[in-house]
Parts: C-alpha cells; sequence; structure tokens
C-alpha cells in the first residue's frame, strides 16, 4: 500500500490530495467511493487510475437524498476486482 501511494505520488496523475485512497483501490480492488470531494471524483473515474472494473462513485453533491442509483450502486456485487 505505502509503495503503491509513493509510485502515484512520483507519476503525478492524481488531481486530488488523496492518493493514499486511489492507493487503497488499486491494491484492494474496492470500487466504490462514498465522497462529495469533486477531485477525487475525477480520480476515481480515470480509467488511467482505476479500471477493471472501473470505479463508482456515491455522491450527495448535486442530490441531498438518497437516490434509487444510488441504492443500485450499494448493491453491486461486481465492484471489486475478482483476484
Amino acid at each position: 500500500m505505502d509503495q503503491r501511494e509513493e509510485e502515484l505520488g512520483r507519476e503525478g496523475r492524481c488531481r486530488s490530495n488523496d492518493i493514499h485512497l486511489i492507493a487503497l483501490a488499486q491494491v484492494s480492488g474496492a470500487r466504490l467511493l462514498y465522497s462529495n470531494d469533486l477531485a477525487l471524483h475525477e480520480d476515481f473515474g480515470n480509467k488511467l487510475l482505476i479500471d477493471r472494473p472501473r470505479g463508482k462513485v456515491y455522491s450527495t453533491y448535486e442530490r441531498k437524498d438518497f437516490t434509487s442509483a444510488h441504492q443500485k450502486l450499494l448493491s453491486n456485487r461486481n465492484l471489486c476486482r475478482r483476484r
């Protein structure tokens, strides 16, 4: 985890200051992010950073309610990379 975080810092691809979260997603295979940080949304949606499967973002930034789309994201079992 620490090594991947250092590599991401050297690569300079992350727009957010949350390199540790991108590294965690890459190492663990987690693909669902709950955040209202727009820069982190960009990083999590960047195919060069999160791929196979792509990342999905759950946010209440634009809408404050829990939508059916959010419910579907949270119930999706295909958001983790199979090892």
